[in-house]
């Protein structure tokens, strides 16, 4: 066995990792891991066919031990993520927040 996956016996999960795939997509790559694309680029990914429509470009998924490793070493370790992921929520929700400011006020006719 190669060490990365002897090491996944040793490795703290977070509750939404429990019991999921041993691969994630892209779009949770980014969001959940907080990872760019660049760093994306250089891992390691099978292509499935995509679920929607088979005639669109295949799912690239990647391994879920590699994703993990790589976002807390990004961040320092896994609180060192969490607190990322919290960041950008929070962010989002106030760019959220200041779009939607405006939507209830009475528009003067």
């Amino acid at each position: 066995p190669n060490d990365e996956d002897s090491d996944e016996d040793h490795v703290e999960l977070e509750d939404f990792e429990v019991g999921a795939s041993q691969y994630v997509t892209k779009d949770e790559a980014m969001r959940k891991y907080c990872l760019p694309q660049g760093t994306l680029a250089v891992c390691s990914y099978v292509e499935k066919p995509n679920p929607r429509n088979k005639s669109w470009t295949p799912m690239r998924l990647y391994k879920r031990s590699e994703i993990r490793r790589r976002a807390r070493e990004r961040f320092g370790d896994l609180e060192g993520l969490v607190e990322e992921r919290r960041n950008r929520n929070k962010k989002r929700f106030t760019n959220d927040m200041a779009e939607t400011k405006d939507v209830f006020k009475k528009s003067k006719s």
